[in-house]
């Protein structure tokens, strides 16, 4: 029994060894580049996955993923340690997040201005810190075959009959969750806006902390409708073969929401970085992301001769605009005044 227990622990000390010497050969030969992005991009599933393949093969170095769930919480986190664990990229904040995101850390100046890019994109390139990589127009998705009567504005989905039917997002975590938000007073103005997001509050069935919850919701069948993207229904088409579901259009416009990756200014790996950039924003990085992201590319040439070319576009918002921190400020408190103002907590 003696010679077992030593015979096993010169294994486990052999193995120990191993694993250090060889942890210790990957830190000595390759650098590491750190990057903070939401779940769903940096996920297997996601685009991340295999930008990070593709990169790890040209660039010498290690590209280690740090998650949050959605851009909501992506800033909260760089905020708190991204300085003491060192974030060298930041991808998928949104125009909700950028003021916040230039009143709170410091940025790498970024040109990108050459890039041969899609027109509704170039005022969001009017900024010198971030560049964005996506473009996705917000919309409800729902089944063609439900039984319900396709809502065509938002104050149709005050509706009963759309009771419990419809799942949302908390605009505190997530991005999409803050476009609807901003849709509805953008839409409806300050008064009725109030007024209908009190109602919204005993209509929806959930007000999920994230997209991908959210989603969840309405892939279990558990609802009718989610707040999604134009180009939903596209990915059950091109990876389940399924044509069931559709993206509905309202008569209000439809918000756009862009993302961004930026460079903090204390990053320790900074060509990396923007090395990394360079492929996301290329021809191959772009249909990487449109294929797996399924959101519309900010390269031109990405788009042509893709299913993304034959969606039809909805009557969006055009006019690109950071919002301030006051103004974002105002979307939160005001929503979460209403929120705790519930009579009927969920």
């Amino acid at each position: 029994m003696q010679h077992f227990i030593i015979f096993i622990f010169s294994i486990f000390f052999v193995l120990v060894i191993s694993f250090f010497n060889r942890q210790t050969v990957v830190d000595d030969s390759q650098k590491i580049i750190r990057v903070y992005g939401y779940s769903s991009f940096t996920s297997k599933l996601g685009p991340g996955y295999e930008l990070k393949k593709k990169f790890e093969q040209i660039c010498n170095c290690r590209v280690d993923f740090v998650e949050a769930a959605d851009s909501g919480v992506l800033l909260q986190r760089i905020k708190l340690e991204g300085a003491t664990l060192g974030a060298d990229l930041v991808i998928g904040l949104d125009q909700y997040d950028l003021q916040k995101a230039l009143s709170e850390i410091n940025w790498r100046k970024l040109d990108f201005s050459q890039l041969e890019i899609d027109e509704i994109i170039r005022p969001a390139l009017s900024n010198s810190y971030f560049v964005p990589f996506d473009w996705g127009v917000i919309a409800f998705v729902g089944r063609k075959e439900d039984p319900l009567p396709t809502p065509k504005s938002l104050k149709d989905l005050l509706k009963p009959i759309y009771k419990n039917k419809i799942a949302l997002m908390d605009p505190r975590t997530s991005s999409p969750g803050m476009q609807f938000l901003s849709w509805v007073y953008d839409a409806l103005g300050k008064e009725d806006g109030e007024k209908y997001l009190e109602q919204m509050m005993n209509q929806a069935h959930s007000f999920s902390p994230s997209w991908s919850t959210a989603y969840g919701f309405f892939s279990k069948r558990q609802v009718s409708y989610v707040l999604s993207y134009l180009t939903s229904p596209l990915y059950h088409q091109l990876v389940e073969n399924n044509n069931s579901i559709e993206a509905f259009r309202f008569s209000e416009k439809h918000p756009v929401q862009f993302e961004f990756a930026g460079i903090p200014l204390d990053c320790k790996e900074c060509a990396l970085a923007e090395e990394f950039i360079n492929l996301m924003l290329s021809d191959e990085g772009q249909k990487i992301i449109m294929n797996k992201n399924f959101m519309f590319p900010v390269v031109k040439t990405a788009l042509q001769g893709t299913a993304f070319e034959s969606v039809a576009q909805f009557n969006h918002l055009s006019q690109f605009k950071i919002p301030s921190v006051s103004d974002v400020d105002f979307l939160i408190k005001s929503w979460t005044s209403i929120r705790r103002g519930e009579k009927n907590a969920k």
